[in-house]
């Protein structure tokens, strides 16, 4: 959980844009509509593109990492160390996504 605490502002952002589907999610299985319902795709598209966004930045930044450490004498340890903590806030969105849509098929479920 370490990586978590050294998020930047893009990665806290990504991470709040994809709790949205989450939310949207939560108030439609509590109360089923087809307008929250709609409200489901376009959000969790943000969602999605927020993951990528946040995926690409997370690369970006390990590359420029890597480059400032170039001399360093265990380089692979720490590009995959980099690697690796780059992958983990999206991680974290596309579960809230997948946990999103669970909470959603219940929803279908209460609603017919």
């Amino acid at each position: 959980m370490n990586a978590l605490r050294y998020l930047g502002i893009a990665a806290i952002f990504g991470l709040a844009i994809t709790a949205l589907p989450l939310i949207v999610a939560i108030l439609f299985a509590a109360r089923p509509s087809a307008s929250r319902l709609e409200l489901m795709r376009p959000v969790s598209l943000a969602a999605i593109f927020a993951a990528v966004a946040g995926l690409f930045l997370g690369i970006a930044n390990s590359l420029v990492g890597i480059n400032r450490h170039a001399d360093a004498p265990n380089l692979a340890a720490y590009a995959t160390q980099a690697f690796a903590e780059s992958a983990i806030p999206a991680f974290v969105s596309f579960a809230l996504l997948a946990g999103a849509w669970l909470v959603v098929a219940i929803g279908m479920r209460r609603q017919s």
